[in-house]
């Protein structure tokens, strides 16, 4: 039980300090594309659905996380799957697989093993 509780806050903090970390990233070169448009450039062009995947889904899941571990998780975790399913040729992509996802699912981790825990308080 207290093993339980030291593993699932170490998970909470790995995925609280990893997740900031690429919510920062994304949130730079976001505002960079967006606000760093050179002189005859519209902005952002990307129209494509993709983009409600990653960044959008990155970022209001890693955010959320911050408070609400499991939601945020979640939204992260899907919107990743979700690109991946639209840009299946960017699946091999190293910051894809090592950026927003890790974090998605050890928030999930750490809401389920904190979950399991509440469980275990109201039984005794």
């Amino acid at each position: 039980m207290k093993n339980q509780k030291i593993t699932a806050n170490i998970i909470r903090w790995i995925a609280r300090i990893w997740g900031t970390s690429i919510l920062a990233f994304i949130l730079f070169f976001l505002f960079a594309h967006i606000f760093g448009t050179e002189e005859g450039d519209n902005g952002f062009k990307n129209n494509s659905i993709s983009f409600i995947f990653f960044p959008v889904s990155s970022i209001i899941g890693l955010a959320i996380a911050l408070k609400w571990e499991g939601l945020g998780g979640l939204i992260t975790t899907i919107g990743i799957i979700g690109f991946f399913i639209l840009r299946f040729d960017l699946i091999s992509d190293p910051f894809y697989i090592c950026g927003p996802t890790p974090p998605g699912i050890l928030y999930l981790g750490y809401w389920y093993l904190s979950k399991g825990q509440t469980k275990t308080v109201e039984k005794e």
